[in-house]
């Protein structure tokens, strides 16, 4: 059963990275739709970039993942981007899965 406290620390930490377009941290705009821990130890998150044609969305969506690789108890992180117009693309990039 997945617990509610890495999916705690997991908001918490992808709240704090930083959206390099605005400047802003993540927590501060209607960035990130979800954060949750799918089984034990494997935090899906789910994020919509700032604008359907973002240059930033494999970048942002890479340091997300690098900030929930830093966690403990994280095993595997999956992240999912909605809302770009090349979401596939974006998601096979920034999970390993090439282009």
């Amino acid at each position: 059963m997945a617990s509610d406290g890495l999916a705690k620390s997991a908001r918490e930490a992808v709240y704090e990275v930083v959206e390099e377009e605005s400047g802003r941290k993540l927590g501060e705009l209607s960035v990130v739709t979800e954060v949750f821990e799918v089984t034990p130890g494997v935090v899906k998150v789910r994020f919509t970039p700032l604008s359907p044609y973002s240059p930033t969305a494999v970048d942002l969506g890479r340091r997300i993942k690098t900030a929930m690789e830093r966690l403990e108890g994280v095993k595997k992180v999956v992240v999912e981007c909605s809302g770009h117009m090349q979401d596939d693309l974006v998601n096979r990039l920034v999970n390993g899965e090439g282009a």
